[in-house]
């Protein structure tokens, strides 16, 4: 995606070991995140207390889930290493993908993929009712 397609929101830098937020945390007033450089970690809590890391790199999208659902954060996210993030709020966000191809593709993608890895991890814990 190129400069020009991130619209409506702010761009940030990331320092390593910072923490983006924690899981419960309530949302911010910019919950949504695009990676331009750099890498987080998210982490997905489970019920054994452990959290199940994914790897975000540039032309990611997180944060997504919690602010359309309008609910606390349900994961960790975690800068490895100097970052640069694009931040939006939920209006902002709402407005650069209806503009950007590009931004909904990578957020489309990117849940698709959260969705295939949580399947493959825990789909066989899932039973048929």
């Amino acid at each position: 995606m190129i400069e020009t397609d991130l619209q409506y929101g702010e761009k940030v830098k990331i320092e390593p070991g910072m923490m983006l937020y924690s899981a419960g945390d309530p949302l911010t007033t910019h919950p949504i995140y695009y990676v331009i450089a750099g890498l987080i970690r998210v982490g997905i809590p489970l019920s054994d207390g452990s959290a199940l890391p994914m790897y975000l790199h540039p032309d990611s999208v997180f944060g997504v889930v919690e602010a359309l659902l309008d609910c606390p954060r349900l994961t960790t996210a975690y800068c490895m290493e100097s970052s640069i993030l694009y931040r939006w709020d939920r209006e902002g966000f709402d407005v650069a993908s209806s503009v950007s191809w590009e931004l909904a593709l990578d957020t489309i993608t990117g849940l698709t993929r959260t969705l295939r890895i949580m399947n493959a991890e825990f789909g066989d814990r899932i039973k048929n009712v």
